[in-house]
């Protein structure tokens, strides 16, 4: 094998020789070895975030608070000017912190930005932001979603790490303005935040408020923005608009309220009295005082009003009102000059400046009670009323009126008259309906010349007025209308003011929008007592009564329980024996106006015979009506007493009429009951002596469904009263048809049967009326078929 392959030392190095051992070649290197360039890139590395750490690396810094309440490690962020400049990273107690006065507190670990260094100084605060909502305002909402988060406002001072959070934001508000002191006895419900008003426009916001040196009175600090400071001068005088301010005495009540924020979170309001304008303006640390109202600041506008005579006012309790709003209350009162009148002045609102015009209208107005102030404004008294108007030049002494002015025609609206014999209890300012939609106002009234009336001013609203046209009818919907009966009162108004304060509503005929003309400024309408009135077209009558006893203006006139017409007037005829009355028949009932028409006043019926109309006891009497068929009329007398049906009448109702002959009438009555099998299947109508004077005709009306009852052979007898028998074996029987027979008397009757009940007969048929009844008459049992029966089931 060592032959095949021979050794090949063609690649050995030159340097070895067979004759002997191998040498070591030494050579020299030239620059930095490898080994030590990844250490170098290293500490490059090192260096370089060395310098990022400390020229863009955050900012530790530690913040102890309260309460950790809220704020959670490594989401809670610290925010300035709404931008992210450090988040929490971690928390850690702090028991007994001195800088907390030894109470325990929470110290937040925070890792700020480089970019808010210059934040991180002495005198710069931190607080938690969290969601707050107020009558004044909602803050902090956004924390809802993103969590509560840090605030900061920014100090002055030196370079520093620690700080101490507020325990609520600070009282100072940012950004350019006036900031003013206020002197006050009391806080009343002012509290950090509360507005700033001037003319009711928010113009600033109460920044904080501490006791003074002595600890005698309350300093407000208040911040006024910058482009509202110059309305603030050295004599501007500001009270507490805080809440209700409530004065009473035995003149009247005063309610003062600025506004709905000024209720919960208080309030103050300024104003410069015009002696005050030219003085200086305030400037930062100017302190005033805090009055309790604007009266008791004296900074209202004064205003002098001239009665021509003497009215009831009370300095320091008659107020003044616009439109139901508070706008001045009476300062002083005193005698004119000439003693011919009353000198009252006034302290108006500072916001009536630009309103106190030859245009403006000051009256006395007496107190009212009504649902929309309750029983207050009527404890308050006499009030005095103004109608502010814009004007060319501004007033400050009037001419006032001792009553409200019925109308005025610069209010904008279509301006109508109605004329009515009685307003009820309509009030100046009562509304206007149609369609029970309010659309006008009632502006008030006054007597018409000849004494005979009144007159009342309305007004109806620009956009309503072309509902009004020479057609419409007026009507007084002032307070309840109710109906009643032995079912129940029905009580209908047509709203809760109208109850109190009155009113009025109008509509026109179906047609009258298509071809009536529209009202015109001026117009003149009737104002009707009641909608049936106002709507209903008819005729007038009139009536000759005995007396009016329990009758009286507005009763019904009723037709089979429906009200066709209604008296409008009664008065004693000129012989003093009567009482003539006008009524008037509603359209539906205008062919009641014709020859044969009785009339009668219906009134309570009580007794053993008959007991009916118990709802005329509640209701009054009323005039019930039987319509005649002759030529027109309208010249009645009334019946003293309900007409009686007569033969005719009753043979011509449906139904079947029989006359029954009997020796005397006993105690039937007309509607005394008649029986069949105890049940009642007519009536008896009337009563009539026979020809000869032999007998009395009874007679006898069976309802229609009940008429085959009756045969030729059919036995009548007399039911009223008691049947008593005794007997040693059967003892003591008592036997009466019914309790009302009993009382009022009754008719019985029974048919045989067949072939002895005999046929059917026809009205006018007579038969004699037994004075009692047989036995066998209560075996028999027919079987006639009437209509309404109930077949037996099968």
């Amino acid at each position: 094998m060592a032959d095949d392959f021979p050794p090949d030392n063609s690649s050995r190095d030159s340097s070895f020789s067979n004759d002997g051992p191998q040498r070591g070649v030494v050579r020299s290197s030239r620059g930095l070895p490898l080994v030590w360039l990844l250490p170098l890139i290293a500490a490059l590395i090192a260096v370089w975030l060395l310098y990022r750490d400390v020229t863009e690396g955050d900012i530790k810094a530690t913040i102890l608070f309260h309460s950790g309440d809220g704020l959670v490690a490594g989401k809670t962020v610290v925010k300035y000017s709404g931008v992210d400049i450090g988040v929490v990273r971690d928390f850690r107690l702090a028991p007994k912190a001195p800088e907390l006065d030894g109470a325990d507190g929470v110290l937040a670990e925070v890792d700020f930005n480089r970019s808010a260094e210059h934040l991180l100084v002495a005198g710069t605060d931190f607080w938690v932001v969290k969601p707050e909502f107020s009558i004044t305002g909602v803050r902090g909402l956004e924390t809802l979603v993103s969590g509560n988060y840090i605030a900061v406002e920014p100090g002055s001072g030196g370079r520093k790490r620690k700080f101490v959070a507020l325990d609520r934001p600070p009282a100072f508000v940012r950004g350019d303005g006036l900031r003013v002191v206020l002197k006050s006895a009391r806080l009343g419900s002012l509290n950090r935040g509360s507005p700033v008003y001037y003319r009711q426009l928010r113009v600033g916001q109460v920044e904080d408020y501490h006791l003074d040196q002595d600890d005698s009175e309350v300093e407000i600090d208040l911040f006024i923005r910058r482009e509202f400071a110059h309305l603030v001068h050295r004599g501007s005088r500001f009270w507490n608009s805080s809440g209700i301010s409530v004065e009473g005495g035995i003149g009247g009540l005063t309610v003062n309220l600025e506004s709905l924020a000024a209720l919960v979170a208080g309030g103050v309001s300024f104003h410069t009295p015009e002696a005050q304008q030219q003085s200086p303006l305030a400037v930062n640390g100017t302190e005033f005082k805090l009055y309790n109202s604007f009266a008791a600041a004296d900074a209202g506008i004064s205003v002098t009003l001239n009665f021509d005579r003497g009215v009831n006012v009370t300095p320091g309790s008659t107020l003044v009102y616009y439109q139901g709003i508070q706008v001045g209350k009476v300062s002083a009162v005193k005698a004119s000059r000439n003693i011919d009148g009353m000198e009252v002045r006034l302290l108006m609102d500072p916001i009536t400046d630009d309103l106190l015009s030859e245009n403006t209208i000051f009256w006395l107005a007496p107190p009212t009670l009504d649902f929309a102030g309750g029983l207050n404004d009527l404890l308050k008294g006499n009030r005095i009323e103004v109608d502010l108007r814009r004007g060319q030049r501004s007033l400050r002494t009037f001419q006032a009126r001792s009553s409200a002015p019925p109308m005025d025609p610069r209010a904008p609206g279509l301006h109508l008259r109605l004329t009515a014999r009685n307003p009820g209890s309509l009030q100046r300012g009562a509304s206007v309906y149609y369609r029970r939609i309010e659309v006008g106002k009632v502006q008030g009234m006054e007597l018409r010349k000849g004494g005979d009336g009144v007159e009342v001013y309305v007004v109806i609203e620009p956009r309503y007025a072309n509902l009004v046209n020479d057609e419409s009818r007026f009507w007084n919907i002032s307070g309840l209308r109710a109906t009643a009966s032995l079912n129940g009162i029905e009580v209908e108004a047509d709203s809760l003011l109208s109850m109190v304060r009155g009113g009025i509503a109008f509509g026109s005929p179906p047609r009258a929008r298509e071809n009536a003309a529209a009202a015109k400024n001026g117009d003149r309408f009737p104002l009707y007592s009641s909608r049936e009135a106002a709507l209903e077209e008819g005729v007038a009558i009139q009536i000759r009564l005995p007396d009016a006893e329990g009758l009286k203006e507005g009763a019904p006139l009723r037709y089979r329980g429906i009200q066709v017409g209604e008296i409008t007037r009664m008065r004693l005829e000129p012989d003093l024996g009567s009482v003539r009355a006008t009524a008037k028949l509603f359209h539906r009932g205008e062919h009641f106006a014709r020859d044969g028409t009785r009339i009668w006043v219906v009134s309570p019926q009580i007794g053993i015979s008959k007991v009916a109309n118990l709802d005329t006891l509640i209701t009054g009497r009323y005039l019930a009506l039987e319509p005649g068929g002759g030529a027109l009329q309208t010249e009645f007398t009334a019946l003293p007493e309900p007409p009686r049906e007569d033969l005719a009448e009753t043979m011509s109702r449906p139904g079947l009429a029989v006359i029954l002959d009997a020796s005397r009438r006993g105690s039937l009555v007309a509607g005394s009951p008649v029986y069949y099998r105890q049940v009642q299947v007519g009536e008896v109508t009337g009563f009539a002596l026979g020809e000869l004077a032999d007998r009395v005709y009874i007679y006898v009306h069976i309802e229609p469904c009940y008429r085959a009852l009756v045969r030729e052979h059919t036995v009548f007898w007399n039911a009223s009263g008691v049947e008593v028998n005794f007997g040693l074996k059967t003892g003591l029987q008592i036997n009466t048809e019914s309790t009302q027979a009993l009382l009022a008397g009754g008719v019985a009757f029974a048919t045989p049967e067949p072939p002895q009940m005999g046929l059917e007969v026809e009205s006018g048929s007579h038969y004699p009326l037994y004075p009692e009844s047989q036995p066998e008459w209560f075996t028999w049992s027919p079987k006639i078929e009437i209509c309404g029966a109930v077949e037996p089931a099968k």
